[in-house]
């Protein structure tokens, strides 16, 4: 039976590698959800700068459109600092990636090494059993050699010779 001495590396790689992409998964999530907050913001910025506009043709009071105007400065900060959360959340989900390229490049190797093992043991169990069946082949015609010597050697005393003179 093959056992693979590394086994043990290999489960905590693969395992390593399931964290990895975990990992991932939640960094992609954290993206997701800065991205729509970002998405979210930028609408309503579009919304209050809509309402800005609408008010300016309405007769305008200038306590709401300084008020409006408070509204977009805060809204044009908050892009800002969503926008800079969605660039951080796309560094982080590059370097998840990267980190999971490298488990996954990690568990490969050992992979191929214990494939490599594997057909090195299952090509060592071949020769062996050749060997063995060559020692049995060997056995068994040397046995059939012995039983047939005696045989051959009563049975040529009883036959004349061919030339006709006596022994």
């Amino acid at each position: 039976m093959f056992r693979f001495r590394l086994q043990r590396i290999l489960e905590l790689r693969e395992q390593h590698e399931q964290a990895k992409a975990r990992e991932l998964a939640s960094a992609r999530d954290a993206a997701d959800r800065a991205a729509e907050a970002r998405l979210s913001l930028q609408t309503l910025r579009s919304d209050s700068e809509a309402q800005l506009h609408a008010a300016r043709g309405n007769g305008p009071r200038i306590g709401h459109l300084t008020q409006l105007g408070t509204v977009l400065t805060a809204l044009d900060e908050r892009l800002v600092v969503a926008g800079d959360a969605v660039k951080e959340a796309d560094a982080e989900v590059r370097q998840a990636q990267e980190l999971l390229e490298e488990a996954a490049r990690d568990r490969r190797v050992l992979d191929r090494l214990k494939s490599r093992h594997a057909d090195a043991w299952r090509s060592d169990e071949a020769q062996r059993d050749r060997t063995l069946m060559d020692e049995v082949a060997l056995m068994q015609f040397a046995r059939k050699q012995d039983q047939s010597a005696p045989r051959s050697a009563d049975s040529t005393e009883n036959v004349p010779p061919r030339d006709g003179s006596t022994r």
